[in-house]
């Protein structure tokens, strides 16, 4: 009867180290899909695109007409390159905490497996170094290398490059910044979500274990 009680106990720790890790691939899936993927997609309306106003506006200062056709084909190239990247945060975060959870082990029925700060803190510089070298070669071979289309033929060499010159400066400063920014802080809100989610399936667990009847025996 006891051994009957010690391999339950075994498959309810099973049940329960599988559902954390459930629990992590859905917030990673989120995090991902919606939040991360929300912020390097095309926007909704073009007033919401910073990258396209941007140039527009550089143009009107420098009173160039832009070929508006190649110039959305650019910016549509340089984000979908960007959106490569989800499928490898979201493979390298999973990994990474399962990782984590399955190196805790559960002997004692006082222990629960716990996520904590420190957990994220390799996984999200991982996370943030795969976005520097997607926006780095996504600058390099999708915007340097066909900036020039978006210009007419008599727009002249010099206001071409001064053009040039400042997007650069903006997209490998202003807006990488802010871009990274803002998924840092999303990042934050689903790795608290995951922090107190799985400190609320180690108190369920434990409730179970300590309370339910099945395992009474290994307590005599």
């Amino acid at each position: 009867m006891k051994d009957d009680v010690i391999e339950l106990k075994k498959q309810h720790e099973e049940t329960y180290r599988n559902a954390v890790i459930d629990n992590i691939k859905n917030n990673t899936d989120v995090l991902v899909d919606q939040d991360i993927t929300s912020l390097l997609k095309k926007p909704p309306l073009d007033s919401m695109d910073f990258l396209k106003t941007k140039l527009f506006d550089l143009a009107k200062r420098n009173n160039v007409v832009l070929n508006t056709d190649n110039l959305t084909s650019l910016l549509d190239n340089y984000r979908n390159y960007l959106l490569k990247s989800c499928e490898e945060i979201k493979l390298a975060r999973i990994d990474d905490l399962t990782a984590t959870v399955n190196s805790i082990s559960l002997n004692k029925n006082t222990d629960i497996i716990k996520i904590n700060k420190k957990d994220f803190l390799n996984i999200n510089k991982r996370i943030k170094k795969i976005l520097k070298d997607y926006l780095n070669d996504a600058y390099e071979e999708y915007i340097l290398k066909h900036i020039h289309s978006i210009f007419l033929d008599e727009t002249p060499e010099e206001v071409r490059n001064n053009i040039i010159d400042d997007i650069s400066k903006y997209i490998k400063g202003n807006y990488q910044r802010q871009l990274l920014d803002n998924c840092d802080i999303k990042i934050l809100v689903k790795d608290t979500t995951l922090i107190n989610g799985t400190k609320e399936q180690g108190e369920r667990y434990l409730f179970t274990l300590n309370n339910s009847r099945l395992f009474k025996d290994l307590d005599d």
